[in-house]
């Protein structure tokens, strides 16, 4: 969870819950330092980031059973979080001047095109639907955070009312989005933004939330910590909550959810290396 933004540390998440278990599945880059795997789609391919054994970033694609690296041209780290069923893939990466863009992978070219937000010192794009609408987030000239959405060549900014900061983690085929907002304190809170209307999502007994992905039943996947300071992932279906724990982890996150139910997200272990990890219900 240190490295959901591929230079801001973020926290996550807390809860108590309903009984569902799931089959977890460690997944890994082969050879890497540490691995997240952030998005899959209906294949069951997935997107993600890694870090290599002399700490350089670069996002991947799991296509077909293989790993592919993918590195914006001429960036010095790379991350790719999000990934649609045209296998358009979005994320982030930082120039050699150390100015962070948004990035997006062309499914059928495979061809890299760079996302800014106008006038934003930072542009992160984190999700694309299948009518390839963008959702991410920018930092304005006065270093406030930003949830964007592009659609059709039109960025539009999105924020929670009332929020002293907002980001877009997540969107659905039908336009509806999840992500975060900081309060007064600087807490960060849960969200999901239907129809243009905002409403919070708080895991039982949570301390700070962040809502990561939905699919396209609505069911929102994202990380909670509770009064201890242990971080968990959850899955929010109907109202109804349910804390994902790696086994054995010391913290975990969910991060995307297909249509199908299955789940990727990431795991700190004892000596504080980060994985990633596939779950299915069992």
């Amino acid at each position: 969870m240190l490295r959901k933004f591929i230079f801001p540390l973020l926290f996550c998440a807390g809860l108590q819950l309903s009984a569902q278990t799931f089959n977890f599945q460690r997944f890994d880059v082969p050879n890497s330092a540490a691995t997240e795997a952030d998005n899959i789609n209906a294949r069951g391919n997935i997107t993600g980031f890694f870090f290599d054994q002399a700490g350089h970033q670069h996002g991947f694609f799991f296509h077909q059973g293989a790993f592919i690296q993918l590195d914006f041209p001429g960036a010095t780290a790379t991350k790719t979080v999000g990934l649609n069923n045209r296998e358009d893939i979005v994320g982030a990466f930082n120039d050699a001047s150390g100015n962070q863009h948004g990035l997006l992978r062309d499914g059928i070219t495979a061809a890299f095109t760079q996302i800014d937000f106008p006038s934003a010192v930072a542009t992160q794009a984190l999700s694309t639907n299948d009518a390839r609408e963008i959702a991410g987030s920018f930092t304005d000239t006065a270093g406030r955070t930003h949830g964007f959405l592009l659609s059709s060549g039109v960025f539009t900014q999105i924020d929670f009312p009332g929020a002293t900061g907002t980001i877009v983690f997540g969107i659905s085929d039908r336009g509806d989005m999840v992500g975060a907002f900081t309060d007064a304190s600087g807490t960060f809170h849960a969200f999901i933004r239907q129809n243009g209307a905002f409403t919070p999502v708080n895991p039982p007994g949570s301390t700070s939330s962040f809502a990561f992905g939905l699919n396209a039943r609505n069911n929102i996947i994202g990380s909670f910590t509770d009064a201890s300071g242990n971080g968990h992932g959850f899955l929010e279906q109907n109202g109804a909550f349910v804390q994902l724990d790696f086994p054995g982890a010391a913290s975990t996150d969910g991060d995307g959810i297909n249509a199908a139910g299955v789940i990727v997200g990431d795991f700190f272990d004892n000596a504080g290396v980060e994985h990633g990890y596939i779950a299915t219900r069992q």
